[in-house]
């Protein structure tokens, strides 16, 4: 599946580029970029993953142009204010699923794991956990991303392979801001934490994505 975007939201990021925002707000699943008169947002949206594993999602992100001034929500956030885009990067990764441990013996492995965590947490015996999740299935599967031009990527097969735009990377300055959707995660929580990073602390979250 690719959720890559269209022509409408390519011709919208390109115009953030040498833009200078009265504010850059996080709502959690977005990015807002505050204007006089208007308002472009970055939105989370999860969307069905192409996979050989049931219910598995893909964090996509979208991008829309409002004619209308923005309006903050209580839990909003200030990322940046008054300053100047001087360069714009979109963000692509591929995300790829495992299959699904359907084996009895392996399942029953990685479940005991999970047995004797939730003892050690809830303090109960072992035999107690496991009369609570007695007539329960288990199913466990990894979802893995890597740069969509990797030898990685080129060998999964195309079936159940997504190519995703995940977001953007503003230059701002000295600084990046890395308003993209990270490790297939919902939101943008990591821009509340540290919204600005350093050319070397972006490169290290990079190492499963490409910039074009």
């Amino acid at each position: 599946m690719n959720y890559i975007f269209n022509k409408i939201e390519k011709e919208i990021i390109q115009r953030l580029k040498n833009s200078e925002p009265k504010r850059i707000w996080t709502e959690f699943i977005k990015v807002i970029f505050e204007f006089e008169e208007y308002y472009i947002e970055l939105e989370c949206v999860p969307e069905i993953a192409s996979s050989q594993n049931k219910a598995d999602e893909a964090m996509t992100a979208k991008v829309r142009e409002f004619k209308k001034s923005y309006l903050p929500y209580e839990n909003a956030k200030i990322l940046v204010e008054n300053k100047p885009i001087t360069d714009i990067k979109t963000v692509r990764t591929f995300l790829y699923f495992t299959d699904s441990i359907t084996e009895p013996a392996k399942v029953k492995k990685i479940d005991s794991k999970w047995n004797r965590m939730l003892s050690k947490i809830a303090g109960i015996r072992k035999s107690e956990i496991e009369k609570l999740l007695d007539g329960t299935t288990s199913s466990y599967h990894d979802e893995i991303l890597c740069k969509p031009n990797s030898d990685e990527a080129k060998k999964i097969n195309g079936e159940f392979s997504n190519l995703i735009d995940v977001g953007i990377i503003l230059e701002i300055g000295e600084n990046y801001l890395p308003a993209f959707v990270q490790g297939n995660g919902y939101g943008f929580a990591h821009l509340e934490r540290k919204p600005l990073l350093k050319l070397e602390e972006l490169k290290g979250v990079l190492t499963e994505y490409e910039m074009n």
